[in-house]
């Protein structure tokens, strides 16, 4: 028998460009505006459409995918490729010649939205262009967000069509060594902050892996790489993550790492350090070391996963299997309020831009519209731009694409030319089916459908904010700073966090939290 691999969300994502599709003959429903289309191929010359991507570049041009596209709607991909650790610069060279891509795929931040718009580099484009011609798209990725034409809004214009990534939306979900829970005599995670600090001491001090040394700790943190995860199990149990902002008791925004509950959360987090249940080294430990030490059986949770790390065959759950450990998914822990919550990333991201050329050629601008809807909410358009040939790199079963051996790695895909012409894939909410199968989607629910539970995601997220350029920089410094001594005892929780908040507002945060009130203001009418 073959072996076969599961595209999951990140591989899925992985391939996420790709526009080809399995066969010519599919069900074209869902371009609603491409009537016509296969009538006119070879009556009038092909549109050539430049675009710019630096992820999952295609082996050749005139790859299978590409050749699919061109033949469906008549057009002509020109294929500029960027590398991904020197993208910026390469495209920065590109711009000063002159060249402007009409479709720009790459990397770029809301920061770089704003300094290309003003620089005259993007095109604008109405939102009720976009509507009209992905209603489909348009509707999906609402029924995510609401707000996900946010990140795409500056100086009163949409800049490019909205993307957004669902699984962003759900929270960190803390999860355990299986074996060590029952050591400990408990037969389910911990359900509050106060069960937590049990399993954390019982974790560190009762001997849980059986070796008759006291080598364990209940936790450790991510202090090294992403101050903003670090502990935000706990933080979030009060309510707040420390680097969004938020809505205060008053309906005014503030900045969570100033906030008394932040406050607390650093208080508990102190304690418990002094207690010896959280790993000393939490402020040098990145991801790799929180992994290393969870699988090597000197911490027993590990709290950076969200769900779809946390199945058997996630990431998590593959290394935790691969050592012999039941990885067992947790809760959000119930806080001082008697509330659930869990911090999450967010779903927004910065949209797809567009060249300036583009607010004057409508016919171009109309075309790569309805494409984009094709390969979104088309099955045929989406199956094959993100997964390939159908027999050939992938199979279905029911919905789920299923990899074949032969594609299994990169080469094969490159080959088809997956992964560079669909911006989109693994981010379409009604797509997902073809991503995981019926039974991790069950478990997602499981997992993240919890009475109750509030996720906590950033006010501002992916907002366009002109202080934050200014600011940002030195107020992370500030915060990684303080909370770090604040965690390990060298700075206390009193004087010294009134000392902290007034830095932080002193320094730039005022600004801050004056313009996102504005914003919120102004989006709130």
């Amino acid at each position: 028998m073959r072996r076969k691999k599961l595209i999951t969300g990140m591989l899925g994502f992985a391939v996420s460009a790709s526009l080809v599709v399995s066969g010519c003959s599919g069900n074209n429903a869902a371009t609603g505006n491409n009537e016509g289309e296969a009538a006119k191929v070879g009556q009038e010359k092909p549109i050539e459409i430049k675009i710019a991507n630096n992820w999952n570049i295609p082996k050749a041009d005139n790859n299978y995918v590409q050749k699919f596209l061109e033949q469906k709607f008549n057009v002509k991909f020109k294929n500029i490729t960027f590398e991904t650790a020197t993208w910026k610069e390469q495209f920065n060279v590109m711009l000063a010649s002159g060249d402007i891509p009409d479709i720009i795929s790459v990397d770029g931040t809301v920061g770089d939205m704003v300094q290309w718009a003003d620089q005259g580099i993007l095109a604008s484009i109405t939102k009720e262009e976009i509507k009209q011609y992905m209603p489909k798209y348009t509707a999906d990725v609402e029924s995510v967000d609401p707000k996900a034409w946010d990140p795409g809004t500056y100086n009163e214009k949409n800049w490019g069509v909205p993307k957004v990534w669902g699984e962003g939306a759900t929270g960190f979900i803390p999860a355990y060594n299986g074996q060590w829970l029952k050591a400990i005599g408990y037969t389910e995670p911990p359900k509050d902050l106060k069960e937590l600090e049990d399993v954390l001491t019982k974790f560190t001090n009762n001997d849980p892996d059986g070796n008759g040394k006291k080598d364990t700790y209940g936790m450790t943190g991510r202090g090294k790489d992403a101050q903003a995860q670090l502990f935000n199990t706990v933080f979030a149990a009060y309510g707040v993550a420390p680097y969004q902002f938020k809505l205060d008791k008053d309906n005014k925004v503030t900045y969570g790492a100033i906030t008394e509950e932040a406050r607390h959360a650093l208080k508990l987090l102190n304690e418990w350090y002094k207690a010896g249940i959280i790993d000393p080294e939490f402020i040098t430990d990145g991801n790799g070391e929180i992994q290393t030490k969870f699988v090597s059986l000197r911490t027993g949770i590990i709290e950076t996963g969200m769900w779809h790390h946390l199945y058997e065959d996630g990431f998590f759950g593959l290394i935790s299997k691969d050592k012999g450990i039941e990885l067992v998914p947790g809760v959000a822990f119930t806080g001082p309020e008697g509330k659930k919550y869990a911090m999450a990333n967010g779903a927004l991201q910065p949209p797809l831009l567009f060249g300036a050329q583009l607010e004057k050629d409508e016919a171009k601008r109309i075309k790569i519209l309805q494409i984009l809807e094709y390969v979104t909410t088309d099955e045929e358009g989406y199956l094959t731009t993100v997964f390939g040939e159908q027999g050939n790199s992938y199979n279905l079963e029911g919905d789920l694409a299923v990899v074949t051996e032969a594609a299994t790695g990169t080469e094969l895909m490159n080959e088809l030319g997956t992964g560079y012409y669909n911006p989109f894939g693994a981010k379409v909410n009604s797509m997902m089916k073809h991503h995981y199968s019926p039974e991790k989607l069950a478990f997602k629910e499981k997992v993240t459908n919890v009475e109750g539970l509030t996720v906590l995601t950033d006010l501002m997220q992916s907002t366009v904010m002109t202080t934050k350029a200014q600011y940002e920089a030195i107020l992370n410094t500030l915060q990684a700073q303080y909370y770090i001594k604040a965690i390990s005892g060298e700075a206390n929780t009193e004087k010294d966090f009134d000392d902290f908040r007034l830095q932080w507002l002193n320094s730039g945060g005022q600004a801050e939290i004056d313009e996102a009130q504005k914003i919120h203001e102004e989006r709130s009418k």
